[in-house]
């Protein structure tokens, strides 16, 4: 990434190629689990290197490419489903969010209650585009355990109405 930062033209062409031949596979491969279709996963893989090229000014070499290259990626992602409205479906087609054996309730509680950005972005985050709360704590700059707490405390929240 550093040679397409900052060399000439026909060096950061290569250096281009390369990262796209060493990465694309594997982000491909997350956005077919994650989009589960096959066109989309190739148009939006396309728009995740076209970002990399448009920010590659932004890029910070104390970091590991792969690292930056996922958060795109998943940024991506959730900016795709929320320009598709496929926000809904996910949740419709969600078999439970902590095993609960009414779906139905779930959902509808969601639905009929304003939740705050964090309260939704964890939601969305935990049970929408399924990440580990390893994953989550990277994004989010919080200690794993305390973002079980808060996805356990709104989950049982919102069961009992008090959110």
């Amino acid at each position: 990434m550093i040679i397409y930062q900052q060399k000439s033209p026909e060096l950061a062409y290569v250096a281009f190629h390369e990262l796209y031949r060493r990465f694309s596979q594997n982000v491909f491969s997350f956005l077919i689990k994650k989009l589960k279709n096959e066109a989309d996963a190739e148009d939006l893989l396309q728009k995740i290197f076209i970002k990399i090229h448009e920010s590659k000014h932004l890029y910070n070499e104390k970091y590991k490419f792969e690292q930056w290259l996922f958060v795109i990626a998943r940024t991506s992602v959730i900016d795709h489903f929320r320009s598709n409205k496929r926000y809904e479906k996910k949740i419709a087609s969600i078999s439970s969010i902590d095993h609960s054996e009414n779906i139905e309730s779930d959902i509808e509680l969601i639905n009929s209650i304003a939740l705050d950005e964090v309260q939704k972005e964890l939601l969305k985050m935990k049970y929408i585009d399924e990440l580990s709360y390893k994953e989550m704590a990277g994004l989010l700059n919080k200690s794993e355990s305390s973002l079980r707490k808060m996805v356990s405390r709104l989950v049982i929240n919102l069961r009992q109405g008090e959110v």
